[in-house]
């Protein structure tokens, strides 16, 4: 289906200036690019599914994401075959354009998965029917767009902290037990990688990484001011092998177990 334009003036607005806007039924198949824009491109997915492409990166996308393309910036996006998308884009450039896009969630991806916008987007498409300043209407528009993303963004990134925090707080709780990444990630009810990600960006290293020091430091803290022996202090720190906790203290600390016993216990 051939798509459909909104007939813009630009009126070279200084803080956001829309300069494109339009909708699409999209044929199976049907593909745009590889490309570049000369101003802010987002596409927001009303309906189907299809691929976006930027920098060699495929993302796979569908009902209720969006995806931003930047000026000058290569990309290229194709329809699903099966069930191909339909979609809304609104095309601005404007002084205030990378302040809106920072803190929405586009800073590290180019894509945003947001249910709660579309009503937004369907309204841009009533700016059709508007014979008066549709740049005008279309400017308050993409304001409450940013307004909602950064906010849904805000709540995500508080709730993204609190996961890191409860997984920190498990491990210090739990480290003599037999536990595993894959273990506190299902306790959280959340995705391994998803885990792994917000640890390793609030906590400052890998959940596993943080797993293994936190048990060896405790293991250093029985050897120097309990009277533990080296498996003693292995079991009490999760480690069911002697061997390999001797191993693995030694890279750590540089000497091994009871080395570190006679040097440092009082």
């Amino acid at each position: 289906m051939k798509q459909n334009d909104i007939p813009l003036l630009n009126k070279g607005f200084h803080d956001v200036n829309p300069v494109v806007c339009g909708w699409q039924n999209c044929d199976s198949g049907h593909s745009f690019g590889p490309a570049i824009r000369e101003y802010y491109l987002i596409h927001y997915i009303l309906d189907g599914k299809g691929i976006f492409e930027r920098r060699g990166v495929i993302y796979n996308l569908a009902k209720g994401s969006m995806f931003l393309i930047r000026p000058h910036e290569l990309t290229f996006y194709k329809a699903d075959v099966e069930k191909p998308w339909s979609y809304v884009w609104i095309g601005f450039n404007g002084a205030l354009a990378e302040e809106l896009i920072d803190g929405s969630g586009f800073e590290q991806e180019p894509i945003v998965y947001s249910p709660s916008c579309a009503f937004i987007f369907k309204n841009m498409i009533s700016a059709d029917k508007l014979s008066q300043s549709p740049e005008i209407y279309l400017c308050g528009l993409i304001f409450e767009l940013f307004a909602r993303l950064k906010e849904e963004n805000n709540v995500s990134t508080r709730a993204s902290q609190i996961y890191a925090r409860r997984a920190e707080n498990y491990i210090q709780s739990n480290y003599m037990y037999d536990i595993s990444v894959d273990g506190i990630a299902k306790m959280l009810g959340i995705d391994r990688r998803y885990l792994y990600r917000i640890f390793t960006e609030y906590i400052g290293t890998s959940p596993q990484n943080y797993i293994v020091k936190y048990r060896l430091g405790k293991a250093a803290e029985l050897l120097s001011h309990y009277d533990c022996n080296v498996s003693e202090a292995a079991r009490s720190c999760g480690y069911k092998d002697t061997f390999n906790f001797s191993k693995m203290f030694k890279k750590e600390y540089g000497i091994s177990p009871s080395e570190y016993k006679r040097k440092f216990y009082r």
